[in-house]
């Protein structure tokens, strides 16, 4: 008897709990969607305007009803001239060129007022949701026919593509008896690279390629290669003085005999019972390699079930990150193709990303 009553308590803590997450997730969408929100000094100013029309009705005295029909003129004025002052804004949204999930960056807004005879005046710009403006913008007054542009941190929580990141214009002018929101839809098109969070195989991967580049590297070429900046892992013997001294930053010389063997990157795409966690932590991986390799210059080779991209022949860094910042699992594993797409015999080094170890087919 006692473990039926625990049972039964959990089961209605369970649906209490469920019920409250409905009525938040209902009062946020309500929120979300209402135009007009009273404030205090609303709800002050209303009863005020109750009070008086009260006292003038029951006194029939003629001052007390204009003083009654003042308040409700200014109350019905303060939102005509709210809802013009937030009429004819538009924003233009020019995020950075690369944007990584997690990361905090600046990005340009530009916010046009198309009144050509009003001003806006003292208007909120934010995000409707997480993914967008870090914080809110305040434009004391905007004038009509006029464009401000303004430097603002932008954030995004995940990877993906972002085609309608709405913000959301606010403004109380001229009273604050209400605040009036209007919903503005960018229709720009922003892809998120996932987040650069190495773990320690991809640290132990990069360090195990640093060195076999420096043991390749070792001794001087045949035929010159390029000039390129000085790296931490490149011998002192390999510096190019004459080059050093003319720019002014330590450079090395390459040759051709130096040319970096393409380091190759297996991602599985099947999940298997690790689920999307996973999933999203081998893509930050991946990520934070590409990034790293290519600032040493070594080529990359990524493969999956559904595509190659070979660096530099396929694209550049970016696009491996663009590829990882859209790529989604495959929901089947009878006939994946794992092990066709893992090279069994390369020059390079091989790093294999998958969920269930039991399918890697190399040893």
């Amino acid at each position: 008897m006692q473990g039926t009553a625990e049972g039964g308590s959990r089961r209605h803590r369970c649906i209490v709990n469920d019920m409250g997450s409905v009525w938040r997730r209902l009062r946020e969408w309500v929120r979300e969607r209402m135009k007009i929100r009273v404030t205090w000094a609303g709800y002050a100013f209303t009863g005020a305007i109750a009070v008086t029309f009260a006292g003038a009705l029951l006194s029939g005295n003629n001052l007390i009803f204009l003083i009654a029909s003042v308040l409700i003129s200014t109350a019905l004025i303060s939102g005509l001239v709210n809802k013009l002052s937030l009429a004819g804004l538009e924003v233009e949204f020019h995020p950075p060129e690369h944007l990584f999930a997690g990361e905090q960056t600046m990005a340009k807004i530009v916010v046009r007022n198309e009144k050509s005879w009003m001003p806006s005046f003292s208007t909120r710009l934010q995000s409707i949701h997480a993914d967008g403006l870090a914080q809110a913008l305040y434009f004391a007054i905007i004038g009509g026919g006029e464009a401000v542009t303004e430097h603002a941190a932008v954030k995004f929580g995940r990877r993906g593509r972002f085609r309608d990141n709405s913000l959301q214009f606010t403004s109380r002018f001229p009273f604050g008896f209400t605040e009036r929101r209007e919903r503005v839809a960018l229709l720009a098109d922003v892809v998120v690279y996932p987040a650069l969070e190495p773990g320690a195989l991809a640290v132990e991967f990069l360090d195990h390629v640093r060195g076999a580049r420096l043991s390749r590297h070792a001794g001087v070429g045949d035929e010159f290669y390029r000039l390129r900046p000085y790296a931490p892992s490149d011998a002192a013997k390999r510096i190019d003085w004459r080059s050093t001294a003319r720019h002014g930053e330590v450079h090395v010389r390459e040759n051709t005999r130096d040319e970096m063997t393409a380091v190759t990157i297996v991602l599985d795409l099947f999940l298997g019972g690790a689920g999307m966690s996973w999933f999203e932590s081998a893509l930050s991986t991946v990520a934070w390699l590409a990034v790293e390799l290519d600032r040493e210059g070594v080529p990359i080779v990524l493969k999956t079930q559904q595509r190659t991209i070979d660096t530099p022949r396929d694209g550049d860094c970016y696009t491996v990150l663009r590829y990882l910042a859209l790529v989604e699992p495959m929901p089947f594993d009878a006939a994946d193709g794992l092990e066709q797409i893992i090279p069994i015999d390369s020059d390079g080094a091989v790093l294999v990303l998958t969920a269930d170890p039991a399918r890697n087919p190399v040893r």
